[in-house]
């Protein structure tokens, strides 16, 4: 316990916890924004790939995003929003399970299908909309899918009307690094429009930044 409280009194006198006077209890403080800062200036990946990735949003209108893989999760490494996206769309940092939308599903593509399956019980899905896909062998399906098709498509898996699509961004040596993805109004972009505009889009813009 008094471990813990050297730490956290640390973490608050450097202003990565602030105190509140009345209930006594901390919440984030604004200098953590600034490990992301860092972080996201510091990347070579993320420095390699945004300008692509502008040119990309530029180009299409739509959201774009890179991700990364952590465990069973992908994180937002960056975010280019469109106009109609909310606010929590539009940060970087944010984790979703990763089978529930494009990106995460062209990650774990990547695996093999024990290390899916493990993945899948560690973090059981749920849904988010009505048309959530959940049941672990359908989601096995369209993730080999996405092994096989080199892209992954969604549809409505975690917010109503919305579609994604996504590539794998890799190394020199043809290892994954992350995913990149677009998302869209699904009344704008039905499937095979998406299929046909902006899959097309992303594939060149993922053999752009791999040539970088």
């Amino acid at each position: 316990k008094s471990a813990a409280q050297r730490f956290v009194h640390t973490w608050e006198r450097l202003g990565y916890l602030v105190k509140d006077a009345a209930s006594r209890r901390y919440r984030l403080g604004p200098r953590v924004v600034e490990l992301g800062y860092f972080f996201l200036r510091s990347d070579r990946l993320v420095s390699m790939a945004a300008p692509h990735l502008v040119a990309l949003r530029d180009r299409c209108g739509l959201a774009v995003h890179m991700s990364v893989l952590a465990d069973c999760d992908m994180v937002y490494l960056l975010r280019l929003p469109s106009r109609q996206m909310t606010l929590a769309e539009m940060l970087p940092g944010r984790r979703m399970p990763a089978w529930c939308n494009s990106a995460g599903r062209i990650l774990l593509a990547q695996r093999d299908d024990a290390a899916v399956r493990q993945a899948l019980l560690r973090a059981p899905p749920r849904a988010f909309t009505p048309r959530t896909v959940v049941e672990p062998e359908a989601l096995m399906a369209l993730i080999r899918q996405a092994r096989d098709d080199g892209y992954a498509l969604t549809e409505d898996q975690v917010l109503q009307n919305q579609v994604g699509a996504a590539v794998l961004l890799r190394d020199a040596q043809s290892l994954p690094l992350a995913a990149i993805s677009v998302s869209a109004p699904r009344h704008d972009y039905p499937v095979d429009r998406l299929l046909r505009d902006i899959v097309p889009q992303l594939f060149r813009t993922a053999q752009a930044i791999q040539g970088t």
